[in-house]
């Protein structure tokens, strides 16, 4: 007769080819190679996730009642691949261990022992891993424990020699010539012993949960995030609560775990019945499942439908890769709000300051991002942050989830493609006369053209332009606008954007993404930031690294980063703020789905600005009023004092450009953008003065 033998990762049993196979519970006999074998055939273990069903005898004076049991499901089949290579890799990979010699039938010379050793090692783990049932399934949360640590501690002895025959294989023959794929699988070795540690910590403190094999709670582990056996308990209880059967649960468990989500997300997910596709999205954006990410303040359930407030969510306007949408909304507390939602769109590139800032361009997390930024605005009293939550609205017949921001009324300092002006209504008839007269007016001013509208003039700074495959797109330019940056609200206010975005490692500062709020009088009410997704990188552990200067001095690397380094003055208010932040609130604040060096990276800026504070504070170097902020002390403090590099830079931009004078100006418009915001864009409102090169907008006349 013929026997074959189980295979590592198969369910085929063994072939009976003569004799009675076993049928049942008892002993059996047949032939194998000649001999007579006795076996004992055992009932097959019902499969992890079923529930088995038994019919009890009725005891005496009572109704015979179904008893059920229901046990844990299986891991998916994606997470069940054994992360150690089989020994059937390792040959494809090596090669085939070589024959010995032999004379007459006596071995006289052994070639490829270690080999050998290393794949007889690696098959008996394999077997061993595959073999992980209990005979009759532990009943007891001790038997269970027991059994599964027992199992744990075989294995890693199974480990312990697979790993001690790599080590021989690499001390021996100094011919040997597949070294690193043994290295190799030496490091997989020790990677699955540290999981097997892990899993028997887990085990120790938490037990084993019921109907678990050692071999799921392994696959489990090898989830992308890995998943405790805290987070199997939580997941499968809150399936089973939601009312599904078996079938439906284990199939649950297939659909969900294959998704790269951490056990909390997966629980909240069940919790709030939440769309598969829906939870996808999550999965490709990073963003974890959670109450307060979840969309339950800013749903489709929150908006006025009334055709006041345009019937629901309504579209603003569409980029090149995404829609965005305005909605009103009727909060739970009562208040009303007005927001834009920006659908999330997972995948695709991502600027290069993402990934030099240290962040995973795989799953980026940006919305959260921008939810942490507000609320650590909202606890420092800054002001300088819309509103951001994260919110689901059905889109195109899909839900999708997405930023819900508020409306930032007002200019950015950079102004890009056309804008329409107020003309007072003596100009608007003189230039009525003709259209050339709008045209001339429009480009004396730096613009491409000019056309009249009601109350002023469109200026038209974009032009079409064609690529080299035929494609035709719009190419807008940037005007200035000319704000006065001695005001004392506009330079206070962007410090303490300054100062948030140097503990939030906002690296992406620039005159397109914050906006000046003026009032009726043209006076400067506040300042906000937009855009703050690009923050929190884990290589960002000073504040001062959101600047490619000081980063570049401090690692040598020159990253595409748009920050200045810390203010040299600071409000009473914001310095109060600042020092009373705790490492653990901020941590708080920022929520969920940061990494561990992000939070790490944070804690740690959030100390060297506390230091910095204090010294400020030593030096007097702190604006009690709002009033203070237009001195000539706190301006020469920004870096726009008359002695400053300021000034040097406005007379060099009047000489004769020799290379010596540009290389002057380049070396203090570096030094000027690297000392704050606020001295930053006076040097390049100044540039633009001089050279006329670019469009100049008055605040005050822009629509």
């Amino acid at each position: 007769m013929s026997f074959s033998p189980i295979q590592t990762g198969t369910t085929t049993a063994p072939t009976w080819t003569s004799g009675t196979a076993p049928t049942g519970s008892g002993e059996v006999q047949g032939k194998l190679g000649g001999h007579t074998v006795t076996a004992l055939a055992t009932p097959p273990h019902a499969s992890l996730g079923e529930e088995l069903r038994a019919t009890p005898q009725p005891a005496s004076g009572r109704s015979l009642q179904e008893r059920t049991v229901t046990t844990a499901p299986q891991a998916p089949v994606a997470l069940r691949r054994e992360a150690l290579a089989t020994p059937t890799a390792l040959r494809d990979t090596v090669g085939e261990p070589k024959r010995d010699w032999k004379l007459f039938g006596i071995t006289v010379l052994h070639r490829s022992t270690g080999y050998k050793e290393v794949l007889n090692k690696l098959e008996s783990f394999h077997q061993a891993a595959g073999s992980d049932r209990a005979p009759a399934p532990p009943t007891t949360p001790e038997s269970r424990k027991a059994y599964a640590e027992g199992q744990i501690h075989k294995l890693s002895q199974e480990l312990g020699e697979l790993e001690r025959s790599c080590d021989a294989y690499a001390q021996g023959n100094s011919r040997h010539s597949h070294r690193d794929d043994i290295a190799q699988l030496k490091s997989q070795v020790q990677a699955q012993r540290a999981q097997l540690d892990g899993l028997r910590d887990q085990i120790g403190r938490e037990g084993m949960p019921e109907g678990l094999s050692v071999a799921d709670a392994r696959a489990f582990s090898q989830h992308k995030p890995p998943l405790s056996l805290q987070d199997i308990r939580a997941v499968t209880t809150e399936l089973r609560a939601s009312g599904m059967n078996p079938a439906e649960l284990q199939a649950g468990v297939e659909r969900l775990f294959s998704l790269p989500l951490d056990g909390e997300s997966l629980v909240q997910a069940i919790k709030l019945k939440m769309p598969e596709g829906l939870a996808q999205q999550y999965a490709q954006t990073g963003v974890p499942i959670r109450p307060e990410t979840a969309g339950l303040a800013f749903n489709d359930k929150a908006l006025d439908r009334s055709p006041e407030a345009g019937g629901g969510l309504t579209k603003l306007g569409s980029g090149a890769v995404n829609t965005v949408f305005k909605g009103h909304y009727q909060l739970s507390d009562g208040t009303r709000f007005t927001g834009v939602f920006k659908p999330s769109v997972p995948g695709g590139a991502q600027p290069d300051a993402v990934s030099a800032s240290g962040i995973n361009t795989d799953r980026p997390v940006m919305e959260q991002r921008n939810v942490a930024v507000h609320r650590l605005d909202q606890h420092l009293g800054m002001g300088v942050t819309p509103k951001a939550e994260i919110g689901v609205h059905e889109v195109d017949g899909q839900q999708r989830m997405g930023l819900v921001m508020s409306f930032a009324p007002g200019l950015s300092p950079l102004k890009s493609g056309d804008v329409v002006v107020t003309l007072s209504p003596e100009k608007r008839a003189e230039l009525s006369a003709s259209p050339e007269l709008a045209t001339a007016y429009a480009r004396e001013k730096g613009f491409v053209d000019g056309k009249l509208v009601e109350g002023g003039i469109q200026l038209i700074n974009s032009m079409e332009v064609e690529n080299m495959e035929g494609d035709t797109t719009v190419q807008e330019k940037d005007a200035f606008v000319a704000f006065d940056f001695s005001d004392p609200v506009l330079r206070e206010k962007t410090t303490d954007l300054q100062w948030l975005d140097a503990l939030c490692g906002q690296v992406d500062r620039h005159g397109h993404n914050y906006i000046v709020q003026q009032g009726a009088d043209g006076r400067v009410t506040g300042v906000i930031g937009i855009d703050n997704d690009i923050a929190f990188g884990d290589q960002l552990t000073h504040p001062n690294d959101v600047n490619p200067a000081a980063m570049r001095s401090r690692t040598g690397e020159s990253p595409p980063f748009k920050g200045c380094v810390l203010p040299q003055v600071v409000s009473t208010k914001t310095a109060t703020a600042l020092l009373a932040m705790t490492p653990d609130k901020m941590l708080e604040l920022m929520g969920p789905g940061f990494t561990p060096g992000e939070q790490a990276a944070a804690q740690s800026r959030l100390g060297a600005i506390q230091t910095h504070v204090r010294d400020l504070q030593a030096k007097g170097q702190v604006a009690e009023r709002t009033e203070d902020w237009g001195s000539e002390r706190v301006g020469s403090l920004l870096g726009m004092g008359t002695t400053d590099a300021l000034t040097q830079l406005e007379t060099l931009r009047s000489q004769p450009r020799t290379p010596a004078v540009n290389r002057q100006i380049q070396a203090l418009e570096e030094q000027i953008s690297n000392v704050s915001y606020v001295a930053r864009e006076s040097s390049i409102l100044a540039e633009v003065r001089t050279s006329r090169q670019q469009p100049l907008l008055d605040p005050r006349s822009v629509r």
